[in-house]
């Protein structure tokens, strides 16, 4: 009972305390692993001693594998066979490269050759948790350069097994069997490909019938039984239980519950995720840190720059692109969690001495600390580089260019999905000029190949808004679907241009506050324009006049954001002296909407409109309309006034009155136009 109350005690300290610095961090634009981190070294043992670490690794362990359990399943089995020569070329380059580097300087620096070899074991290792859990943040996981790193991360994670087994030999132990150890180890591989087979044939139909239950409960606890059973199952045959975790995922990809299943286990996985980064936080000892500081800075800053250099190596061999190549270099250049396991498995037999440990361990989480940031500066990085080779090498140039643009007055899209692809079909028809910040390297490739004025870059970081010109830019459209990424971009976007007319989208109307606050001018919400459409569709198919379902959905859409602007000055007049959102802003949401409409009806359709009082097709014959001659209309019937019956087909003869109803067919817009003859005329008019 005691246990219970200790951790119990150890999780509400690290939440209040994590919260503390993750608020203080918001306002520094901290990134939450380093307030992480920090949380962890406050609490430590060697911080005010609140908790140690024992208390928090077994929710850290499972932050890991839930972690490396979400990853697989975004991974399906097919995109994994095909990045086949990333992991095992890629990988092993990587891992025998930055292994023989390091052996050479250790024995050059006198350490033994068995020494020597076991640090560039720990070396070669990079923090898969670290990396991917930025990469899923900002939308780069399914990037050229988040594939790479991905693949190089399980290469160097199934290669822990024989390191591990590698160890008591390098120790010198006279007990070891190496020839039963790679016995061991081949059994082990094949048990693990039978087990993933059977997963992934198994697992879904289970899934299928937990679902039938139509229990929420039940489908949560299946996902967690899968998640923790199969990779337990997997660690049976020497595979880390992390790694078993990612199989797992792959294994059920290809189902159609994984995003259901992401969904589930998502809000566990980040809580739980966060006390990981706060247990590596706890193993930093700053009094030791502070004695060697100069030490382990210039051991750390080597050793970002040397794995770095070796990861492009070993990517470029493959032919990947420099601009790639870099990007996954600098993502995969710390030192990572299962180097600990490592290099603890070490100091246990004697290979290393406590101090040597302690150098270790001090450099490895100071790399981790300064990953956020180094991958944050990576674009610019990569841009720098590329500059500098010779024409015939600079690849990257296909979807990042340093520098500055040279436009004015223009617009700023932020994503080339379907929605920046639309805004950008739509300023390009009205001649106004844009810059389109896409963070896929494939697509951006792809599209400037096809002339469009596109880069790659993370809109959230002012060198990239500085080089889209957004000093002199009129607007910027935000059409990514990250509300984290989304924020940061408002914040920048503002802060580094005042005046500029901020337009984003937003997937819940909840969120709209938030981003007004934030300094948004416009935010389309996901999920009221699906509302919208399902109301206009009920009251088409209640054969409601097409005025007066464009009344009611005006109503509604007003009611809807009234509900939510309070406070956030949505609506209002814009005050004197500020910056008024017409003109091109207008356009944008004019073509906006236009998109939005021709995405989710067809261009053909069939609607009912009424003949208003005193309008000008009242007490007029077909014939005299000229409808499909001038508009493209085609009226299939008409209901009389107060009549329940119809004239289907009615002849040009045929004369409209005031109150009738009339069914048209036609191109969408072309009966939004032709919707004026049959308006009611107000007091003016007439």
């Amino acid at each position: 009972m005691e246990e219970y109350i200790e951790l119990i005690m150890a999780v509400v300290i690290v939440l209040t305390c994590a919260i503390a610095v993750l608020l203080v961090g918001k306002r520094l634009r901290i990134p939450f692993i380093i307030g992480y981190f920090i949380t962890g070294v406050i609490v430590g043992p060697f911080g005010l001693h609140l908790i140690t670490e024992d208390q928090v690794s077994l929710l850290a362990e499972l932050g890991v594998i839930l972690l490396m359990f979400t990853i697989g399943l975004e991974i399906p089995l097919k995109n994994l066979l095909s990045m086949k020569k990333i992991v095992l070329i890629g990988g092993g380059l990587q891992l025998i490269l930055t292994t023989g580097v390091v052996w050479l300087v250790m024995v050059a620096a006198g350490f033994s050759s068995s020494v020597s070899l076991f640090i560039g074991f720990l070396v070669a290792h990079s923090s898969t948790a670290i990396i991917m859990n930025i990469y899923q943040k900002s939308g780069e996981i399914d990037t050229q350069h988040g594939k790479i790193a991905l693949g190089l991360l399980i290469f160097q994670d199934l290669n822990v097994v024989p390191m591990m087994m590698l160890v008591p030999l390098l120790a010198g132990s006279s007990e070891t069997d190496l020839a039963g150890s790679v016995l061991n180890f081949f059994i082990g591989m094949g048990l693990l490909a039978v087990i993933l087979i059977a997963s992934i044939y198994l697992v879904p139909k289970f899934l299928e019938r937990v679902t039938l239950t139509r229990s929420s409960e039940l489908f949560v606890m299946a996902v967690v039984l899968i998640c923790l059973g199969i990779a337990w199952v997997m660690s049976l045959t020497g595979v880390s239980i992390a790694l078993g975790a990612f199989l797992a995922g792959v294994a059920i990809s290809g189902s159609d519950y994984s995003h259901e299943v992401i969904g589930q286990i998502m809000p566990i996985r980040d809580l739980l995720t966060s006390f990981f980064f706060v247990s590596i936080g706890m193993m930093l000892n700053l009094t030791y840190l502070s004695e060697h500081l100069l030490l382990i800075a210039g051991v750390s800053v080597l050793l970002l720059l040397g794995k770095t250099l070796i990861n492009i190596v070993s990517v470029k061999v493959i032919g990947i692109s420099a601009g790639a190549a870099i990007l996954s270099a600098i993502g995969l250049s710390q030192v990572g969690e299962f180097s600990f396991i490592l290099g603890s498995t070490g100091l246990a037999t004697g290979l290393l001495t406590q101090n040597m440990y302690q150098i270790f361990l001090a450099m490895s989480i100071v790399t981790m600390a300064i990953t956020p940031f180094y991958v944050a500066a990576g674009p610019w990085i990569a841009g720098k580089i590329t500059s500098r080779l010779p024409e015939k090498h600079r690849d990257f140039d296909e979807f990042c260019i340093p520098g500055e643009t040279d436009l004015e007055s223009h617009v700023i899209i932020v994503g080339y999905g379907l929605g920046g692809r639309y805004v950008a079909r739509a300023l390009k028809k009205m001649g106004i000029p844009y810059i389109i910040l896409e963070m896929n390297a494939e697509t951006v490739a792809k599209e400037r190949k096809r002339g469009e004025n596109i880069v790659y870059g993370d809109a959230s970081r002012e060198c990239n808004l500085e080089f889209a010109g957004i000093d002199k830019a009129q607007t910027i459209v935000i059409s990514i679907p990250i509300m984290e990424a989304i924020k940061a971009i408002v914040t920048t976007a503002r802060r580094m241009n005042p005046k500029i007319s901020i337009i984003t989208r937003s997937r819940y109307i909840s969120e709209t506050n938030e981003l007004y606050r934030l300094g948004a001018d416009e935010v389309i919400v996901d999920e009221k324009e699906a509302a919208l459409q399902i109301f206009r569709r009920i009251l088409a198919n209640q054969q409601i006049p097409v005025q007066e379902l464009e009344m009611y959905s005006q109503q509604v859409r007003s009611e809807v954001y009234n509900e939510y602007l309070d406070g956030t000055g949505g609506g209002k007049p814009p005050a004197p002296g500020q910056k008024n959102s017409g003109g091109i802003l207008d356009a944008i949401r004019l073509k906006a909407k236009h998109a939005d409409e021709v995405i989710s009806t067809e261009k053909t359709c069939v609607e009912q409109i009424r003949v208003g009082k005193d309008c000008d097709c009242a007490g007029k014959r077909l014939c005299d309309l000229h409808l499909r001659m001038d508009y493209g209309v085609s009226v299939i019937a008409v209901r009389r006034a107060g009549r329940q019956d119809a004239i289907v087909s009615p002849d040009g003869e045929t004369v409209l009155e005031e109150g009738d109803t009339v069914v048209v067919i036609g191109n969408r817009d072309d009966i939004a136009t032709m919707t004026m003859l049959f308006t009611e005329k107000d007091g003016e008019e007439k």
